[in-house]
C-alpha cells in the first residue's frame, strides 16, 4: 500500500485529503505543521507528499528544502490558494510534481498522483465522485 503524507495547517484539509485517498487504497498520514511533518519523516518514508505552501512558522518551501535533505526522491505536490504565476520565480517549482490550487477535489489529487509512475495502480478508481471540495481559507 502506497503511503501518502499530507501537510497542511488546516485540519479540515488534511481530513478531506485523507477521506479522498484512503478509499483509493492509500495509507494516509497527516501533519499540521512543518515541524510536525519533519518529525514524522524521521520514522516514515512516504511514497508521495502533498504539502501546503503557506503555513505559520515554517513555509512549505522551507519544509520542502528539509524534505529534500532527508528524502530527495520523494515526489511532492504543493497545495495552495496562491496561483503559480505569483510565485514562478521560486526555483523550487522545478522540484515538485504539481502545484494544486485550492479548492480542489478528489480527481485533482488522483490526477496528480498519476503523474508519478506506479503511484496509481491500473483498475483503481480514477477520482470517484467529487463529494466536497477543499476550503479556500488559509493556504
Amino acid at each position: 500500500m502506497k503511503k501518502i503524507l499530507i501537510v497542511d495547517d488546516e485540519r479540515e484539509i488534511t481530513r478531506l485529503v485523507k477521506k479522498f485517498l484512503e478509499p483509493e487504497g492509500f495509507e494516509v498520514y497527516t501533519a499540521n505543521s512543518g515541524p510536525e511533518a519533519l518529525e514524522l519523516l524521521e520514522s516514515l518514508t512516504p511514497d508521495f507528499i502533498f504539502l501546503d505552501l503557506f503555513m505559520p512558522g515554517m513555509s512549505g518551501w522551507d519544509v520542502l528544502k528539509e524534505i529534500r535533505k532527508r528524502h530527495e526522491d520523494v515526489p511532492v505536490a504543493m497545495l495552495t490558494v496562491q496561483p503559480l504565476y505569483e510565485s514562478i520565480d521560486r526555483e523550487e517549482v522545478e522540484d515538485i510534481v504539481d502545484y494544486i490550487t485550492k479548492p480542489f477535489d478528489r480527481r485533482d489529487l488522483i490526477e496528480t498522483l498519476k503523474q508519478v509512475p506506479g503511484m496509481v495502480e491500473e483498475g483503481e478508481n480514477a477520482g470517484g465522485g467529487d463529494e466536497g471540495e477543499a476550503d479556500e481559507k488559509g493556504g
